[in-house]
């Protein structure tokens, strides 16, 4: 079970490929044994969400499904599967695994409503896209990502002023943005 453990250190110190191999190592070393489930499940999500961020997607997604089965009550597992599913362009059955996740978080999970609404931004649903990514900007106010494409959704909606107020989140959020000077002049352009 030492590498199981070794996969999950690896995969936090953003070490991906000792991350894949430890993960690797823990599922042909644990797989068949009695009470190993619960690690054999997080071996491969660990290894889904390394593949997702390299967008090795079609095994992103394998992984993701087969750290469901041995644990479906993980929320993480659902996410990544709608990750994959994301980056495979397959949106309605994204919806469906982050509602999932959600469900299984009660719903207090920013980053699993960010990927909620990346997969309605991608169907062009501008309205539930924003709802969710404001969600997630509500449950983490650190993060800027969501503060933006919320902004972005309301400006497809064209409810300008409140874009104006998610574009001024965001710089709240991340005042040294590299788009600093093209987030003022939008800024400045739906306020008119």
């Amino acid at each position: 079970k030492d590498s199981c453990y070794a996969a999950a250190n690896y995969f936090f110190s953003d070490a991906d490929d000792a991350a894949l191999a430890a993960a690797r190592l823990c599922i042909s070393s644990n797989t068949g044994k009695p009470d190993t489930e619960g690690i054999l499940s997080g071996a491969h999500l660990f290894i889904a969400l390394v593949l997702n961020k390299r967008g090795v997607y079609t095994e992103a997604l394998s992984h993701a499904k087969e750290a469901t089965v041995l644990d479906s009550k993980d929320a993480g597992s659902f996410d990544a599967i709608a990750q994959a599913l994301i980056g495979l362009q397959r949106f309605h059955e994204a919806v469906e695994a982050s509602e999932q996740a959600i469900r299984l978080s009660d719903g207090g999970v920013g980053p699993y409503h960010f990927t909620l609404g990346s997969a309605y931004f991608n169907m062009e649903n501008w309205q539930l896209a924003r709802q969710s990514y404001e969600k997630a900007a509500e449950l983490d106010l650190k993060d800027p990502s969501s503060a933006y494409n919320a902004a972005l959704c309301l400006s497809k909606q064209q409810h300008f002023m409140d874009a104006a107020h998610w574009y001024e989140e965001y710089l709240r959020r991340s005042p040294d943005a590299k788009d600093k000077a093209d987030i003022l002049n939008r800024i400045q352009l739906l306020k008119r």
